[in-house]
């Protein structure tokens, strides 16, 4: 007996050695900001991970469906904000607005607002707590959509729903209680590329002939707009298991194999080499090169988007979806663009996806678009949808809502 007891203990004390080295040893960064709020967040990531990879061992699926997050509805009672979950367009949604509103008299700002979470996990219940903050800091309707999601409905089921709803509320606004000159895409992550992809969409020359009216801002957090060059600086600098953010460039590559392919898996350090490279993809890639982006942010990376490796089989596989705008959105055609609304894009520093926004920015800006990017140097990928640990997270919000009143 023991024996036993001190086996536990051994083994009990070897864990929390194991734990304690895991916590210290994450690098942060000197701008990194809230240091043990995201030490204690990384951790329970990394636990999480170990957890997944023992499941994977053991046959139990998927790697992104093991990895899903579904946070548990919060009650919210006595909240100045009530929420309606419905059907719009024949897609799942929940409607978010100021306790007191008349439809019929008061036409408020309108947001569609699209999850992140990989266009994979099932986070949709988990956005509660933000959306009901904006709609606290200004008097707004905002639906949230429901896609469905990857790997057991890859694209382009998850753009078709968003689209479906879109479409809907566009068209009924004045039954929904919304300003019919006043809505916004929004989006953070796998959502903000769909909101982009929403705009791309719109201004289509064959949904344009439907008349459809105006999107008024597009609201895009920390967007991931191409699946094309993953050679960028930032795609390069958070490889690995030990980056100081829940999103490494592995996961991304996971989620855009899964999104496109479904359950199908690919080599994904190949296509963070590019290997999937081809002629086409190096003509349409034009605006995605590394010598558009700040000189800041190139400094000290590798500048050449070029593979050293070509995997012909692997571009058969993927490049029809990578190199799709509805997939890609930073691949749209000048000619849609040009056309965009203002728009404002937040950006983080430690996250693979960084690139992205600085990219885009550039892209709209030569293009004559009224365009704001706010880029936070000290934080990561997904702060904005965590309030209750990041205090910034707040601050953005605020900053995000401010925009919105002055572009109303």
């Amino acid at each position: 007996m023991a024996c036993l007891f001190e086996g536990s203990l051994v083994f009990g004390v070897g864990i929390l050695a194991i734990l304690t080295y895991r916590f210290f040893i994450i690098p942060m960064p000197p701008p990194a900001e809230e240091i043990m709020k995201r030490r204690i967040l990384l951790l329970m990531w990394w636990i999480m991970g170990r957890v997944t990879k023992l499941r994977m061992w053991l046959g139990r699926g998927h790697e992104v469906v093991l990895l899903r997050l579904e946070p548990p509805p919060k009650q919210h009672t006595g909240d100045t904000v009530i929420t309606e979950n419905t059907v719009l367009g024949g897609i799942p949604v929940r409607i978010f607005r100021p306790v007191g509103t008349n439809t019929s008299d008061e036409k408020l700002p309108g947001v569609i607002y699209f999850h992140g979470g990989g266009w994979c996990w099932e986070v949709w219940e988990g956005y509660d707590s933000v959306l009901r903050i904006l709609v606290r800091l200004r008097k707004m309707v905002i639906v949230s959509v429901r896609y469905r999601l990857a790997p057991e409905n890859p694209f382009p089921a998850a753009p078709d729903d968003c689209f479906a709803v879109t479409r809907y509320v566009l068209e009924n606004r004045e039954s929904l209680g919304i300003d019919q000159n006043n809505v916004t895409l929004m989006g953070d992550s796998a959502g903000g590329n769909l909101a982009m992809a929403m705009m791309t969409k719109l201004l289509s020359p064959s949904v344009v002939r439907e008349n459809l009216p105006k999107i008024r801002n597009l609201v895009l957090i920390y967007p991931a707009l191409q699946a094309v060059n993953f050679r960028t600086p930032s795609y390069q600098k958070y490889r690995g298991s030990n980056v100081p953010t829940i999103l490494s460039s592995e996961l991304m590559m996971k989620f855009y194999v899964a999104y496109a392919l479904g359950m199908e898996i690919v080599n994904i350090d190949e296509l963070l080499e590019n290997s999937h490279w081809t002629k086409e993809v190096e003509e349409k890639a034009i605006w995605l090169e590394n010598d558009n982006l700040p000189a800041q942010i190139r400094e000290g990376a590798n500048n050449s988007s070029k593979p050293r490796l070509e995997n012909p089989t692997l571009a058969k596989k993927l490049n029809k979806y990578l190199l799709d705008p509805l997939f890609s959105p930073l691949l749209a055609d000048d000619s849609v663009l040009k056309r965009f609304p203002e728009t404002y894009i937040l950006s983080a520093e430690m996250d693979p996806l960084r690139d992205d926004s600085f990219l885009l920015v550039n892209r709209l800006d030569r293009l004559g678009i009224n365009v704001r990017h706010r880029h936070w140097k000290g934080m990561d990928h997904a702060f904005v949808g965590i309030p209750d640990l990041y205090s910034n997270s707040q601050k953005a919000l605020v900053e995000i809502v401010e925009y919105l009143k002055e572009h109303s």
